[in-house]
């Protein structure tokens, strides 16, 4: 899935997407052309980042979170 679609379906602008990515929240493949190429797992993923974001909780305690170093 390209990242306008991700964009549609989630209803988050790219720049938040590039924003998890930029900060490792999210490790998404790339095509052989560049383009990143998002998995279902990738936007279950972001779908579990944007709700605790959108609860407050800041970008590193959802690292921590997400690589299992808090509950």
């Amino acid at each position: 899935m390209k990242i306008n679609e991700v964009e549609d379906l989630l209803n988050t602008p790219r720049a938040n997407i590039r924003y998890y990515e930029k900060e490792g929240l999210i490790n998404i493949s790339r095509k052989e052309n560049g383009y990143r190429n998002y998995s279902e797992e990738d936007i279950q993923r972001l779908k579990k980042i944007i709700i605790l974001r959108k609860l407050g909780v800041s970008v590193e305690q959802i690292k921590d979170l997400l690589s299992g170093d808090a509950e």
